[in-house]
């Protein structure tokens, strides 16, 4: 992609509006970062930046004729959003910009839950194999950030989201997988068939050569790609399969406690799920489309076992924080969907103290309600969704309201002494009091750790 001398119009000045700004001054690209917000955090976020971009506060600028790079964050429902069709010569977003500047290769890995899981553990698989593997993208770090230090030998494994893949045509990753698909998002993109249409573009433009990794554990996408599948039609690339619960010819599946790779319907046993040290079955998933990916990539078997057994996971994932008075703690604040909670909860064989709640995102909460009558001895309510949540878990078991994740923790603990689980695995997002499932899973962490200290300081002086 030619950008010396062309002009951009970046909107948005959040991790990925940033680093497309610096990536495109940086071959001399004319370029406007705008945003609709003028903030002193804004303000300091820019003060790095190249001199040549012009920045403008409390506005979103699009040139006529520029290209138009826009924030995940715009919705397609957004004035800005249509606007940019409109008067720009053309419109992408950041992930598409990356795809067009990077010389090396790209994996993709998309879905409703276990992204950055799947990510970073791919990442780590290709790097125990000898590559060059990066994972970036959705889950914090932009992938224009790669691009100062890329090479032809670089290999950037991409999370992306939803809102990430409606600004791309041409993205075309060597390998893509998607984890799963649940109702998630619908407030952004309407829908859930237009949900799905969005994660469908992560293998619109592969072709002959390129890999999709197939679930066919998930009812959505075990249709994709299937000659009679009209909706998310194949484009002559390979296909690889991962199930937990039968042998697949092409791809991952489990059998009988141990991790199999199976290609051309011959299966090799890999190594026993008990080397991987995250618990719960979403992780089996998690393992398996991870390893079908990184096979299918080129890695051999002997580093895939050996790097499946020194992966240990992302915080706020079902993380353990800490035992008091014979409770343990989990903090799996990245649970921010219904869907996402019922994982979380079925990773458990005893009954949960379960911390939910937060921004009211009017999700199904059924399938919630279920698991809890499942898996959990109590529920403590917290936040905006609290009063929804209460009615639809009535009857699963026993509810508790809390004021805030202070009063949740002291709560929880009370309902679970002794020797219980305490689960944060909210069901919602955390916009309501927090500015990212981070900051509230810090939170929650900071809780449990400080009634830890307290408690060990007071048995010290008995």
């Amino acid at each position: 992609m030619k950008v010396a001398g062309r002009t951009f119009s970046v909107v948005g000045m959040g991790r990925s509006g940033l680093a497309a700004a610096a990536a495109l001054a940086a071959r001399g690209a004319d370029v406007v970062l705008s945003d609709g917000r003028d903030t002193p955090a804004l303000r300091a976020a820019v003060a790095g930046l190249d001199p040549a971009v012009e920045c403008r506060f409390g506005a979103e600028v699009i040139r006529p004729g520029d290209i138009a790079i826009l924030s995940p964050g715009i919705p397609p429902f957004a004035p800005v959003f249509r606007r940019a069709y409109r008067v720009a010569d053309a419109v992408m977003g950041e992930v598409e910009l990356f795809f067009r500047l990077f010389p090396g290769t790209t994996l993709a890995v998309t879905g409703t839950d276990g992204k950055s899981t799947v990510t970073t553990m791919l990442a780590h698989l290709l790097k125990a194999a000898g590559h060059d593997a990066i994972a970036a993208g959705n889950l914090g770090n932009a992938l224009c950030d790669l691009l100062a230090d890329a090479t032809p030998d670089t290999v950037a494994v991409a999370e992306v989201s939803c809102f990430q893949l409606i600004t791309t045509s041409r993205f075309r990753p060597q390998v893509a997988l998607v984890t799963n698909l649940a109702q998630d998002h619908l407030e952004h993109h309407g829908d859930m068939d237009a949900y799905v249409a969005a994660k469908a573009r992560v293998v619109a433009s592969q072709a002959v050569g390129d890999t999709f990794v197939r679930n066919l554990d998930d009812p959505i996408l075990a249709g994709w790609l299937r000659p009679e599948h009209a909706r998310v039609p194949g484009n002559g690339q390979r296909v690889v399969d991962v199930s937990q619960r039968h042998p697949v010819a092409d791809g991952a599946f489990l059998d009988g406690g141990n991790f199999v790779l199976a290609s051309g319907g011959t299966a090799t046993p890999l190594c026993p799920r008990a080397d991987l040290a995250l618990p719960g079955a979403h992780n089996t998933e998690n393992a398996l489309l991870a390893l079908a990916a990184a096979a299918a990539f080129g890695a051999p078997a002997r580093a895939l076992a050996m790097g499946l057994g020194s992966y240990r996971g992302l915080p706020h994932r079902i993380e353990p924080v800490g035992t008091l008075h014979g409770v343990r703690f989990f903090n799996d604040s990245k649970a921010t969907n219904p869907h996402a909670a019922v994982t979380g909860l079925q990773a458990f064989d005893t009954p949960v103290v379960l911390i939910a709640g937060g921004h009211e995102k009017h999700l199904p909460l059924d399938p919630m309600a279920e698991a809890i009558g499942r898996h959990c001895a109590a529920v403590v309510l917290v936040g905006e969704s609290a009063e929804r949540m209460q009615g639809a878990f009535s009857g699963r078991a026993p509810i508790r309201r809390a004021s805030d994740m202070q009063d949740a923790v002291r709560v929880a603990l009370e309902l679970a002494r002794p020797d219980g689980v305490v689960l944060l695995s909210p069901g919602a997002s955390s916009f309501d009091r927090y500015t990212g499932f981070e900051q509230r899973g810090d939170h929650f962490r900071s809780i449990v750790r400080g009634l830890i200290d307290a408690a060990d300081v007071a048995s010290r002086t008995c």
